[in-house]
């Protein structure tokens, strides 16, 4: 039994050794390479990308977080997400939830103190992001187009811990949020608990560790979307519809972000009353500093590189844009090491300037509302600009009726961010007389 014992140990720590030097190794390659994106999602052209062709880091490896409250159908819509992705070319590879992984191997939570708890979360924090490496370093390793879908994110931690507490675990470790939240991750989907929305349809019998009251439920569904409030690729699922219908918009969500077949989604652009002020929100929301440079680009296309960021940690991007003979909106985006984008500056466009702006984002009736305060160039100090993703130019929308909106500018060549970049002498003239402001 002895030598059994110690077997499983040494196989233990072997595993768990293998993981963390997967890890290691995977930070080193595990760089994100351009996604060509439609809309408001990326194309990953599969007939580019052939596995005895190219190297394996050229191959594009996509990272989703299905994440909510307890009881939301993350599990039954992983399911539903390998099953089409994989009709569609890609490899998929799934993350466990570590939480649970953790708590059915004994840990329990029942009667701890604070002190205890950030233990235990770090813990959980840890191994995620130990497991999320190893799963994308082996995804990267296939050579071939895949998506990794993890079972709930790195800020979900967040929520299971006071603020305080938080905030001096991602001191101690040399965390910041923008690199938790923003540069982990392509895309976050949030599925509102059962709890709130569907109360008939809540259970706890399907996992068993989940314990929570349908109270409680909904108290860590808003304090988890709370927590991804910032992310640029945010989504949530509510319970508007039945569970079927429920599993297909995520189905539809992830399928927007890859860019296949789903319903195309439009931005809507709304001018607002100046001398709102921020802290008078009623909402949960995130301040964000943006510097967004564009390039020298070819005849067609448009290309920009972007800071975006808080309290000094940003994340930096590429993206280039084009429109197709037959209309459609197609981006390549791809992130910068702070590095590239210093010396991507050298390219900058000498007809326009830098836009620099304060971004706030908040969710208002499962929308994803943007509220940009143009800071430069001077002339536009006066812009208080709210955008919000939709479906169509169709599509029911509740604005925020705390925000005076003065006029809807969807479409209008003036609000857009290139033109709005342009030097006073390289404007067309009037660009800025399509409605008063």
């Amino acid at each position: 039994m002895r030598e059994g014992r110690g077997w499983l140990r040494i196989g233990v720590l072997g595993f768990v050794g293998m993981i963390l030097a997967i890890q290691e190794k995977g930070a080193k390659v595990a760089r994100q390479y351009p996604f060509t994106r439609v809309g408001g999602g990326f194309v990953i052209q599969l007939r580019q990308f052939d596995a005895e062709k190219k190297p394996m880091e050229k191959v594009p490896v996509l990272r989703v977080v299905l994440t909510g409250g307890p009881c939301g159908g993350k599990s039954t819509s992983m399911s539903h997400i390998a099953e089409r992705m994989q009709g569609m070319g890609f490899q998929v590879y799934r993350v466990p939830e570590t939480a649970s992984l953790l708590l059915g191997s004994g840990v329990s939570v029942q009667g701890s103190t604070v002190e205890q708890l950030v233990v235990l979360q770090e813990g959980i924090l840890r191994v995620m992001m130990a497991l999320e490496d190893a799963v994308f370093a082996i995804a990267r390793a296939s050579g071939r187009p895949a998506i990794v879908i993890a079972d709930r994110g790195t800020m979900d931690a967040s929520a299971y811990m006071p603020a305080g507490a938080w905030t001096a675990l991602l001191d101690e470790h040399g965390w910041t949020t923008p690199w938790l939240r923003d540069r982990r991750y392509e895309a976050v989907i949030h599925l509102v608990t059962a709890a709130d929305g569907a109360e008939a349809f809540y259970t706890t019998e399907n996992n068993a560790v989940r314990t929570e009251t349908p109270e409680l439920a909904r108290m860590l569904d808003r304090k988890v979307r709370d927590a991804w409030v910032g992310h640029p690729c945010l989504r949530v699922i509510d319970n508007s519809t039945d569970f079927q219908e429920k599993v297909q918009r995520v189905v539809a969500a992830v399928c927007n972000v890859v860019g296949m077949p789903a319903p195309q989604k439009v931005d809507r652009k709304f001018l607002l009353a100046r001398g709102t002020q921020p802290k008078s929100l009623p909402v949960h929301f995130q301040e964000l500093e943006i510097d967004q440079t564009y390039l020298t680009s070819p005849a067609g296309a448009k290309a920009r590189i972007q800071r975006r960021g808080e309290r000094g940690s940003y994340v930096y991007t590429h993206k280039m844009k084009r429109t197709t003979t037959d209309g459609k909106r197609v981006e390549v985006e791809y992130p910068l090491s702070g590095r590239e984008y210093i010396a991507m500056l050298a390219e900058s466009d000498p007809r326009r300037t830098t836009l620099k702006k304060i971004r706030r984002v908040f969710l208002w009736k499962n929308h994803y509302f943007e509220w940009d305060t143009y800071l430069e160039p001077e002339r536009h100090r006066h812009i208080e600009m709210l955008k919000v993703e939709v479906p169509s130019l169709l599509s029911p929308l509740e604005l925020p009726p705390f925000l005076q909106v003065e006029s809807e500018v969807t479409g209008f060549e003036s609000y857009r961010g290139a033109t709005m970049s342009l030097l006073e002498d390289a404007r067309p003239s009037g660009s800025f007389d399509v409605i008063g402001t």
